[in-house]
């Protein structure tokens, strides 16, 4: 097999901006973190640990590559 046949699987994992829905701080987050993520400023849960993907509380503003 030839080296330009192979397929790189892309991961199902990635990087969010999120915006907190009480305070509007925007802050990045990895779609399948470990741990609770809470806004800085206002101390609002914006991620919660799932065990798999995580779930995100704040609005998604845009995927990052």
């Amino acid at each position: 097999m030839k080296k330009h046949n192979i397929m790189i699987p892309k991961p199902r994992s990635n990087f969010v901006k999120v915006e907190c829905d009480s305070c509007k701080n925007i802050k990045v987050l990895y779609t399948y973190s470990t741990k609770p993520v809470l806004c800085p400023s206002c101390n609002a849960e914006l991620l919660v640990n799932t065990g798999g993907q995580a779930k995100i509380l704040g609005n998604i503003l845009e995927t990052l590559d």
